[in-house]
């Protein structure tokens, strides 16, 4: 009995011994798991493309509402507000021609936002296509002549309006989003300064721009005039200084997201080689032909090019992106 009694009391604290040491291990690997947990949700919550804080920035979900307007506003146009209306109107460009519509369901699937600005909306096409994807979506234009050509119903709305980028009619943190495509190379260098402080004023957040840096149109446009021509070609730090010295920050991760890059293009592969920008603000940079096709504008369109541009310095293809965060 005496033998079977110590026999049952080693089994007993074997037992308890394991237990303690199962038990040990499972407690280990579940606190493992939360803390491996927790850091992918920190991760998760602090990821820059998704930050939270670009949430507080935000403007409040109030449905369609007009965005709020400067009490001191008077339309002013310009001196080439003509050549756009004869561009827009008279074949220059293609009848709902849309350089931004190729990537607006990237933009809306990247970022949170409300309602949104697209600044030299041309013919309506992107405020269109935002407002389908249920966006509180604006316009604004130089060409008065193409909004009441292609776009009258919306022009009637207030959804679109004639206007310049140095004089916008709206306050200060207005839009969640403002957008421009392949608008900004065709103003006046004097200008640039102006729009760029213009479009980061009325933006609440995020700031998001196509922005060519090739002139190529200027040697392949059926004539020379201002609207046939890239006016303001600048490199893209330039571009990323002047917005930083009006209160926007390169958005770095949603720029790895959007912009396309090609390291195989070099040596023969580059054709019609050009040096494009001002030595004298921003320096000099070149920009090659490549034999790549490409997708522009809505697909319906389908309108693929043969060939497009590559900044031959770090191999960005065109179109090229510039993402911003507004400082507040």
């Amino acid at each position: 009995m005496l033998f079977n009694s110590k026999r049952n009391f080693k089994d007993h604290m074997m037992h308890a011994l394991v237990g303690f040491f199962v038990g040990a291990a499972v407690m280990s690997l579940l606190s493992s798991k939360s803390a491996g947990s927790k850091t992918v949700q920190t991760t998760m919550m602090t990821s820059p493309m998704f930050n939270t804080d670009d949430e507080l920035f935000l403007g409040p979900e109030t449905g369609d509402l007009p965005p709020a307007r400067r009490g001191d506003y008077i339309y002013k146009t310009n001196t080439y507000q003509a050549l756009y209306d004869q561009t827009w109107t008279k074949g220059g460009y293609p009848a709902q021609s849309c350089w931004g519509c190729r990537f607006a369901t990237d933009i809306v699937n990247k970022i949170p936002f409300n309602n949104m600005l697209d600044a030299g909306t041309g013919n309506g096409a992107l405020v269109r296509m935002m407002r389908s994807h249920g966006k509180s979506a604006w316009g604004i234009e130089l060409s008065k002549a193409v909004l009441e050509q292609e776009c009258p119903d919306m022009l009637k709305a207030g959804f679109v309006e004639p206007g310049v980028l140095t004089n916008l009619p709206f306050a200060d943190n207005s839009f969640d989003l403002v957008w421009s495509s392949d608008v900004l190379e065709h103003i006046h260098p004097e200008e640039a300064e102006k729009v760029v402080s213009e479009l980061v004023r009325v933006a609440r957040r995020f700031l998001v721009l196509t922005i060519s840096l090739k002139g190529h149109t200027k040697s392949t446009a059926s004539n020379n005039n201002e609207a046939g021509r890239h006016t303001m070609l600048r490199p893209r730090h330039w571009w990323e200084a002047t917005f930083r010295k009006y209160g926007a920050v390169v958005n770095k991760e949603l720029f790895w997201a959007m912009q396309e890059f090609d390291h195989r293009y070099k040596g023969n592969d580059l054709h019609e080689c050009q040096m494009e920008g001002d030595a004298y603000d921003g320096g000099l940079y070149e920009v090659c032909k490549i034999d790549n096709p490409w997708l522009v504008g809505k697909r319906e369109q389908k309108n693929l090019r043969p060939d497009r541009m590559v900044t031959t310095e770090n191999n960005e293809l065109e179109p090229w992106f510039f993402t911003f965060r507004k400082l507040r």
